[in-house]
């Protein structure tokens, strides 16, 4: 995957060490020659630019990358105008970092696609959410656990939780399960969607379409069960 990283205080530089590892093509920005100089060697591509100049981000080619983490905290206005000039250009993913709430407001109002914030998330576990994309949310509950929701793959569907093993075959536990109900009206038709969760689920409960598994996976478990199909 191909992730640019706008801004290489502590937690971004943090987090492209962190993609670097985990094999990802990372490309770095800063306007400051020395953070990015520590990049260089590590990555292909380590610019010192000002990425609210939108020519730079496009001249990078910004609108192609899988995503863009906008990790310019101190600087609301930067941080917001890079933002808007990665919009501009069409970029699939946005993450920005948020130094306080309010800033996460306005980012979130812009239509970022996800706000992180340096005292909650971790760059190891932002590092985490764009490895692994198939998990619709997740959050660290120890330093080896976490809890994940993951859609349940089409061939699971029709089959009781108990048969699918999935404590033996990958050491995970399932919590619950989130699943789109019918509401009918006094004709029997159905009038709309509401959500249930049932937890903890039985072992006999059998899958649906449509159902999103809430699991307790352990760390050297992500990996194998991002992949699952859906």
């Amino acid at each position: 995957m191909q992730v640019m990283v706008i801004g290489l205080g502590r937690f971004g530089s943090s987090l492209a060490e962190a993609l670097i590892e985990r094999g990802h093509e990372v490309i770095v920005i800063d306007k400051d020659e020395n953070l990015v100089q520590r990049f260089v060697g590590k990555t292909d591509t380590a610019v010192v630019a000002d990425a609210t100049n939108d020519t730079v981000l496009r001249s990078l080619g910004a609108g192609e990358v899988d995503v863009v983490v906008v990790a310019i905290g101190d600087d609301v206005e930067a941080s917001v105008l890079v933002c808007i000039s990665l919009m501009d250009l069409g970029v699939k993913k946005i993450i920005a970092k948020a130094e306080d709430e309010r800033h996460a407001k306005i980012l979130t109002r812009l239509g970022v696609n996800q706000v992180v914030q340096p005292e909650r998330d971790s760059a190891r576990h932002v590092a985490d959410l764009i490895s692994y994309p198939s998990f619709s949310d997740w959050f660290l509950v120890s330093e080896n656990h976490s809890i994940v929701e993951i859609k349940v793959p089409k061939d699971f569907v029709g089959k009781r939780i108990r048969d699918l093993d999935l404590r033996r075959r990958y050491n995970v536990l399932v919590i619950g399960i989130r699943r789109k109900e019918p509401v009918f009206d006094r004709k029997g038709e159905i009038t709309d969607l509401k959500e249930v969760f049932i937890a903890p689920p039985d072992p006999d409960e059998e899958l649906q379409e449509g159902d999103t598994f809430v699991l307790l996976v352990p760390s050297d478990s992500l990996e194998e069960v991002a992949r699952w199909k859906d």
